[in-house]
């Protein structure tokens, strides 16, 4: 089985990431780290371990990056308890437990250093404009959040919150599903290639519920979900907004998913956020829900142009480093890292 994610995500809070819970190098046989610049192959690393272990018959977990949503930041292959992913920023990773558990694979020592100082002030120059691009757009995103706060407080004043958890509750008492704890993964992102979203836990899950209403109301209803989940100290995974990470896009519980779904009606199940809402209570904070809709696409696409740039910058960043590259060395690391992985898992 396929389950692709994002291990972290560029939000209102900046960059989020949850590598610490997704490789927790103590729950693991064996974690391998990946230190090197862009454009080192990092990626192509993992993903042809990742091929491997399918062919293999294996089931794998994937985790794309969140700013350059076609390339790779980890993969785990859960049967073998091996993990590998990218641990240079942002998400810096350093072994815990040196040798015992983790290994680290410096591509960086690949590197044709004569090369990369040749090119020193482009190099320093991009990598220079990358920054400028992403904090522009973190400052966009920060006031998205702000925005999407306001409006959501203003739909809660139309909200029936009682008769919401009601039907909460009745939802989740119908679900079987172990007890245990809720574990986070990111199912969206906002990257240098714009919005993008995983489908993986729509094409895995028994069963998919979509939860429709629009000014917000689905996100408010995934609320009261979330509550009766952890009231009831059920086993679940929690999938964020990727702009509020505090709140909910979806939620699986024991092979059910329920899903935010932009818009009123669909033609498979659901259910109707705008149930639980006062229609004279909306009608007196439409006007500022509407408003902040506006204002909320306006900051999106701000934060987008701005990552867009950054895409650009370290795309032209990395022709630097592949020209610096010695691939075949990589190619010699990555056979080594094949057969410690599979053939000595099969001794």
């Amino acid at each position: 089985m396929k389950k692709n994610y994002f291990a972290a995500a560029n939000t209102e809070r900046g960059f989020v990431s949850l590598f610490d819970e997704v490789f927790d190098a103590s729950s693991l046989s064996h974690f391998y780290i990946i230190k090197g610049g862009p454009g080192t192959g990092k990626s192509t690393l993992m993903n042809e371990i990742a091929n491997e272990a399918e062919e293999r018959g294996l089931d794998v977990e994937r985790y794309y990056c969140s700013a350059d949503t076609r390339s790779l930041d980890g993969v785990k292959i859960p049967a073998l308890g091996i993990a590998i992913a990218d641990g240079t920023s942002p998400h810096t990773l350093d072994p815990r437990y040196p040798g015992a558990c983790e290994t680290i694979l410096n591509l960086g020592e690949n590197f044709n250093v004569a090369k990369l100082k040749e090119n020193r002030e482009e190099i320093v120059s991009l990598t220079k404009l990358c920054s400028a691009h992403y904090a522009a757009a973190k400052r966009f995103l920060k006031a998205l959040g702000e925005v999407e706060c306001a409006k959501l407080t203003n739909a809660a004043k139309a909200f029936y919150a009682e008769k919401a958890k009601k039907a909460a509750t009745r939802t989740v008492s119908k679900l079987k599903a172990e007890k245990g704890g809720v574990s986070v993964r990111y199912l969206s992102a906002i990257g240098v290639r714009g919005l993008a979203h995983l489908d993986t836990e729509e094409q895995n899950a028994q069963r998919t519920v979509y939860v429709t209403g629009k000014y917000g109301f689905s996100t408010l209803f995934m609320d009261k979900l979330l509550e009766c989940v952890l009231e009831s100290g059920l086993c679940a995974v929690r999938f964020p907004n990727v702009v509020m990470p505090d709140k909910t896009e979806g939620l699986s519980i024991g092979g059910t998913l329920f899903i935010v779904y932009d818009g009123e009606e669909t033609e498979k199940e659901s259910i109707n956020a705008m149930r639980f809402v006062n229609g004279e209570e909306l009608s007196l904070v439409r006007g500022k829900i509407r408003f902040a809709v506006k204002c909320a696409q306006a900051l999106l696409e701000g934060a987008l142009g701005a990552l867009s740039q950054m895409g650009k910058a370290h795309d032209e960043l990395e022709t630097y480093y592949i020209d610096a590259m010695d691939f075949s060395k990589s190619r010699e690391l990555l056979e080594k890292i094949k057969t410690e992985i599979f053939e000595n898992a099969e001794q």
